[in-house]
C-alpha cells in the first residue's frame, strides 16, 4: 500500500493500521458520540450519576412520579371519607343507584331493566343525584 492509502486509528494510545471499512466506522461512530454529548450539554442533560455525593445516590434524590405524595394520599382519603358520608345520607333508591353503576359496575340500561323503567329516567335520576352528592361535598 502506498503512504496516503494507510487508514490508521489510535486504539489504547497505539496507532493501528486497519481496513478502510473499520476506518470509516471508527470515525462514523466517534462522530455519533461527539453529537449525543453536545446534544446532552444543548439541553442541559445530566446523569443520575453527577448527584451522587457521599451521602446519597443520584437516583434515590429524583422523586418517583408514579407513586403518590403523602399529601395526594390523605387528600384522597379526606375525599373518600366525605363521598361516603354523601352517599350514606341519601336515600336508600338514590344510594342503590349509585352502588349499582359505580360500585358494581352496571350500566344504566341494565340497572333501569331491573327496575322496570326507562333508562333515559334512569339517566335523569343519576344525574340528579350526582348534583345532590356534589352540593353534599362541598357543603361538608
Amino acid at each position: 500500500m502506498a503512504e496516503k492509502d494507510k487508514y490508521i486509528i489510535k486504539v489504547e494510545g497505539k496507532l493501528v493500521e486497519v481496513t478502510p471499512d473499520v476506518y470509516y466506522a471508527y470515525f462514523r461512530m466517534e462522530r455519533q458520540e461527539r453529537g449525543q454529548e453536545e446534544k446532552k450539554q444543548q439541553h442541559d442533560v445530566i446523569s443520575y450519576d453527577a448527584l451522587d455525593n457521599c451521602e446519597t445516590v443520584g437516583m434515590e434524590a429524583m422523586p418517583d412520579v408514579s407513586i403518590p405524595s403523602v399529601e395526594e394520599v390523605i387528600m384522597t382519603r379526606e375525599i373518600y371519607k366525605k363521598l361516603h358520608l354523601a352517599v350514606d345520607a341519601l336515600p336508600r333508591e338514590e344510594r342503590d343507584l349509585i352502588h349499582a353503576i359505580y360500585f358494581e359496575g352496571k350500566s344504566e340500561r341494565e340497572y333501569a331493566r331491573i327496575l322496570g323503567i326507562s333508562q333515559n329516567s334512569t339517566l335523569k335520576r343519576r344525574r340528579k343525584i350526582l348534583s345532590k352528592l356534589k352540593k353534599f361535598m362541598n357543603f361538608l
